[in-house]
């Protein structure tokens, strides 16, 4: 080989590596709001078992002279801890994902998320580690998160639409958002003198509040769209093969549940979810919107892509929290689940655009 075949070969190594990089597409941006924040699947997973012991075994069992109710109220306990201690971790994490995303939306509403999710992880801090019975359900100072969970979720949802583009993402950002923005109505008229006595504002309230569940229970319905994975391969029809299940799963219990003393299911309902302006009008009602929403929790949970699993975490959440939470315990789910749908729904929708 002559000198001037090694240099022409050499000539033209060079050129390719002078090729300048592709650019990034411009759905790689907030690559950290597509993964679930640490310990938010561990947090969803203790607050839905503290869902499922104390708030349904619980009053089903009895008046706490049975040894396995001192058992479960033990578990139910220990499960609360773990989820609110994990929830903190991951309600942080997840909160300054979002806060530092500088893309995402305005400085100001930025700095207001910020400010409103440092008042809810102090207020479940308190509610945690300091003993029990300080913080009550009707303090103020549970009252005071309660207004500041709905107007973080409002300013979150209005972030997230902002930077959304596809329908089902914009419906459930709208749904969430309404599902905070009338229980805040509400409850700014029931606490605001001397408005809280005039007959029209009582009903106001009353029908604020019926609307609200209903945003409520259309909330994960909507999400499915976006959340759930409806590729066509193994782990996408496997994941909405559990989702089906979980639907007649629930469809299942809810017959059951028709047996029990109309009494006993009006508390178990209110006990569990916080519904209850449909209890007396079509009580059974409210079997097609949780069944649908456990059953896309399940799908969502199951699947092998962390935006979908991170999105089924939030639906567990949002119904394990409950419609107009006045717990911390239940005022913190709220807020962690309204965080994932917008870390999923955004995560989503860059996946989605990126391969468009």
């Amino acid at each position: 080989m002559s000198v001037g075949d090694v240099d022409s070969t050499h000539e033209h190594e060079p050129a390719d590596e002078r090729r300048p990089a592709p650019e990034p597409p411009p759905a790689a941006r907030w690559p950290r709001l597509a993964r679930m924040p640490p310990l938010a699947m561990l947090s969803a997973l203790a607050a839905l078992t503290h869902a499922v012991v104390a708030r349904l075994c619980l009053p089903l069992l009895g008046d706490g002279r049975i040894e396995l109710l001192r058992v479960l109220q033990a578990a139910a306990r220990y499960a609360l801890n773990l989820s609110a201690c994990a929830g903190m971790v991951a309600l942080t994490i997840g909160a300054l994902d979002i806060v530092v995303a500088r893309d995402l939306t305005y400085v100001s509403r930025r700095v207001v998320l910020a400010v409103l999710a440092g008042m809810l992880v102090c207020t479940l801090a308190l509610a945690t580690f300091l003993p029990n019975g300080t913080i009550g359900p009707q303090s103020q100072v549970v009252l005071l998160a309660a207004g500041a969970l709905h107007v973080y979720v409002v300013q979150l949802m209005l972030a997230t639409m902002r930077a959304e583009t596809s329908l089902a993402g914009r419906t459930t950002v709208a749904l969430v958002a309404l599902a905070s923005l009338f229980p805040l109505a509400s409850l700014l008229v029931r606490h605001t003198e001397p408005m809280s006595h005039w007959a029209w504002a009582q009903a106001g309230v009353a029908s604020l509040h019926a609307l609200g569940e209903l945003a409520f229970l259309l909330v994960p319905i909507a999400a499915a769209f976006v959340v759930l994975p409806w590729s066509d391969d193994v782990s996408g029809r496997a994941a909405r093969r559990a989702g089906t299940l979980a639907v007649c799963g629930m469809a299942v219990l809810f017959g059951a549940a028709a047996r029990i003393p109309n009494a006993l299911y009006g508390h178990v309902m209110y006990s569990a979810l916080r519904l209850e302006w449909a209890l007396e009008r079509a009580s059974l009602g409210y079997a097609v919107p949780i069944s649908l929403a456990v059953g896309a929790a399940t799908a969502a949970v199951v699947s092998r892509d962390s935006r979908h699993r991170q999105g089924g975490a939030a639906l567990w959440l949002w119904l394990a929290g409950g419609y107009n939470p006045l717990t911390p315990a239940r005022v913190f789910m709220s807020a962690l689940a309204a965080t994932l749908v917008c870390r999923a729904i955004l995560g989503v929708g860059a996946e989605a655009s990126k391969k468009s």
